[in-house]
């Protein structure tokens, strides 16, 4: 993945934020939600973390495919999506780090964990979603895994 257009990618969505995620079910069928990620730069490469509901709907579409769509979108349309392999990182460790990321992230990229509706990391109405890019597109360039 080329750095400049990581880079860029990661400007877009932290400015912007709020993100469509989107998932299938098991016929293909979309289903598109609103959910708030934070993408890291690191030496593996670039990784979306975001807290999620565990729902049905949502276990059931990842056990199907584990492929997710998240696009960024403003009014001064520019644009940045990321297609990934999504999974879910559910041990302490990562609850912890990505509890402490969020709560000691300015806002509006950062937020209190709290307003999930637990008192902390180990709540269990709540779940990580590591996501990986396979495909990056922003500022007219784009990159693929091979």
């Amino acid at each position: 993945m080329p750095a400049e257009l990581a880079e860029g990618f990661v400007r877009v969505a932290h400015r912007i934020v709020w993100c469509t995620l989107v998932t299938v079910d098991r016929r293909g069928r979309p289903r598109s939600r609103i959910v708030h990620p934070i993408w890291e730069l690191g030496p593996d490469g670039l990784t979306g973390w975001l807290f999620t509901r565990p729902t049905p709907v949502k276990l059931a579409h990842l056990a199907a495919s584990p492929y997710v769509s998240c696009s960024y979108w403003d009014p001064q349309h520019e644009v940045a999506v990321a297609e990934c392999h999504a999974e879910f990182a559910d041990d302490e460790q990562t609850r912890r780090y990505l509890w402490d990321l969020f709560a000691s992230t300015p806002e509006p990229l950062g937020y209190d964990p709290k307003i999930l509706g637990g008192e902390d990391h180990r709540d269990p109405k709540i779940t990580v979603l590591r996501l990986t890019p396979w495909r990056l597109s922003t500022g007219g360039e784009a990159w693929r895994a091979a």
